[in-house]
């Protein structure tokens, strides 16, 4: 199976791929352990709460985090899921300056 790990407007579970199609998995889908589940969905939920579609992070130092956050994410995304293509499509880089 394959997934992407990526953040979007509104989403609350950043996986896409999976079992149904292309889009958006269905909650839950991939099945992850309950504390890694609960991380994942944390690092979405900050990412709606401090990305602005027109400015990007407010700061390098909130931007830098969660890339970082983002890369651990998925380095263990990719050990729960072993036979399973996951990539990180890390695409909010922009900063307000």
């Amino acid at each position: 199976m394959r997934y992407r790990l990526m953040n979007d407007y509104s989403v609350d579970w950043p996986f896409w791929g999976g079992e149904e199609d292309p889009g958006l998995c269905a909650d839950g889908d991939p099945s992850l352990p309950t504390d890694l589940a609960v991380a994942v969905r944390a690092w979405a939920a900050r990412f709606n709460a401090k990305f602005s579609w027109e400015h990007g992070w407010p700061d390098e130092e909130t931007a830098a985090f969660h890339r970082a956050e983002g890369e651990l994410l998925h380095r263990k995304v990719k050990e729960a899921l072993p036979g399973h293509d996951v990539a990180l499509m890390y695409w909010e880089t922009a900063v307000r300056s």
